[in-house]
């Protein structure tokens, strides 16, 4: 992965938690690093009910830090992405997406269809105006992931990919492939919106599924 950047593609990890996330214990500065090891472009980081991450951290880096947040609704969990805005907790599907969108940024539904998480299920049939998630890293079935490929793609609905870390070691193991030249969030939620993305990477298994449970509520 370390070898991304030789091709002329763009990657993008948008679904990231740090230590403002209740059940994650990583360090802004070492998650920056991580990604800039593994040779990403960017990432978004989506802590749970929270944006403090992008008000109270300031690191030098030439990656695209994209704002976030994943909100509990009342049926499960959305992400927004592009905003620095807090959303309240336990509002319907559609109000927080109607929400999300109200404030400029883009709704995705994350692992809609992982059974085991807070995913959305059967809900997502009714929606509109939204990414989808086809490719979660802690989904330990990739079973969970292609049937939100095939959704996405049944539906035409633009697509997304990210690692939904937890642990630094995770971060980029899935992620969104862009057309070269994003320099801009503007750029990147654009060319999602065109549906010239797709969401790629590889999953946790369940043994690592179990360890980092442990490790992360320690």
């Amino acid at each position: 992965m370390e070898n991304w950047r030789k091709e002329e593609k763009d990657f993008f990890d948008l679904h990231v938690h740090s230590h403002y996330s209740r059940d994650c214990k990583s360090n802004p500065k070492s998650i920056i690093k991580e990604a800039e090891r593994r040779g990403l472009s960017g990432l978004a980081i989506t802590d749970h009910n929270t944006t403090d991450f992008h008000y109270k951290v300031r690191i030098e880096t030439d990656l695209l830090i994209i704002p976030g947040i994943e909100v509990s609704t009342n049926k499960g969990h959305i992400i927004g992405l592009g905003i620095k805005n807090t959303i309240p907790k336990r509002l319907s599907i559609e109000e927080t997406i109607e929400t999300i969108l109200e404030f400029g940024g883009e709704a995705i539904v994350p692992h809609p269809f992982d059974i085991t998480r807070k995913g959305i299920g059967k809900r997502i049939f009714k929606l509109e105006k939204i990414f989808v998630e086809t490719q979660n890293g802690s989904c330990w079935l990739q079973y969970f992931n292609n049937r939100a490929k095939n959704f996405a793609r049944r539906k035409n609905f633009p697509e997304t990919g990210g690692s939904d870390s937890h642990r630094i070691q995770d971060v980029g193991m899935a992620y969104t492939v862009c057309p070269k030249g994003i320099e801009s969030i503007d750029d990147l939620l654009e060319s999602i919106r065109k549906r010239k993305t797709k969401g790629e990477g590889a999953h946790l298994s369940l043994p690592e599924k179990f360890i980092r449970a442990f490790q992360i509520h320690l």
